[in-house]
């Protein structure tokens, strides 16, 4: 094919990382020429902006934009991710700003707004949502739905104790077993036993439902290798504080309303 003739080559493979990386940014900038093309030919828009913290512990931003077209068809457009020094609301308003200017979009067309419930992003005094409308006044700010339907079902779970007893004992669970190199290594000789199509031990986000509910289907799916573990971990580990954690989980994964909680 052409890609092996390609690499068979001798020079000019254009395969060093730098290279690559170089090739990369400027088809990400392509499809992002294209995308801001077609914002450009809608007459209003809204934004969308969130921050979270990454694996090497830096603040993100990410920021997506939707907007209709002449068909009445919605489209919501990802952006960038975009590193900030601290999550202020001055700070992100201006990354908000200096996004929109890079790409030559005006403010004036910006007619909604949608964050979570942070403090930074919808204060009163002195929020994100509040500091842009005193550049539109006609950007109207909206609650996210998705976390606001989180928040929800928090609070519907907190005032059932099964699910709550339950979602603890599965954060606790998922703790020893990721947050455990050991444990993690056990965890993967044992599942060489069992089915290629097994899930391993997904992350419990306590601020996403929908990664949620995949962590606890995944603790369905090795209900049992999970009680081997902890028999098999009791037999080596020798701290007694971990000792004491891995047998408060084991005897809380044996009992029905665990099982009946993860299961709702």
């Amino acid at each position: 094919s052409r890609i092996e003739g390609w690499l068979q080559k001798k020079t000019d493979k254009y395969t060093a990382p730098d290279m690559q990386n170089e090739l990369l940014k400027t088809m990400a900038l392509q499809v992002l020429r294209h995308v801001v093309q077609s914002i450009h030919s809608a007459p209003f828009f809204t934004i969308m902006v969130d921050e979270t913290t990454d694996v090497s512990n830096k603040e993100q931003v990410v920021v997506c934009i939707r907007w209709v077209d002449t068909k009445l068809e919605s489209h919501e457009e990802f952006i960038g991710l975009y590193q900030v020094d601290c999550t202020e609301a001055s700070t992100l308003v201006a990354t908000i700003l200096d996004v929109l200017k890079r790409m030559n979009i005006s403010i004036s067309k910006l007619r909604g707004q949608c964050y979570d419930g942070a403090s930074a992003m919808s204060g009163s005094l002195r929020g994100v949502a509040v500091q842009l409308q005193k550049e539109e006044p006609r950007a109207v700010y909206t609650h996210c739905y998705g976390h606001s339907l989180n928040l929800a079902c928090n609070d519907a779970v907190k005032n059932c104790k099964i699910m709550r007893d339950a979602l603890d004992t599965s954060y606790e669970l998922i703790k020893l077993v990721k947050k455990s190199p050991r444990c993690d290594a056990m965890l993967h000789k044992l599942k060489e036993q069992m089915p290629e199509d097994s899930p391993g031990i997904r992350v419990l986000c306590p601020t996403r439902w929908t990664v949620r509910v995949q962590a606890l289907q995944s603790i369905l799916a090795n209900y049992e290798v999970l009680q081997v573990l902890w028999e098999e971990s009791l037999n080596v580990v020798k701290d007694t504080e971990m000792r004491s954690r891995i047998h408060g989980v084991s005897v809380c994964m044996i009992s029905f309303n665990f099982f009946f909680g993860i299961s709702l």
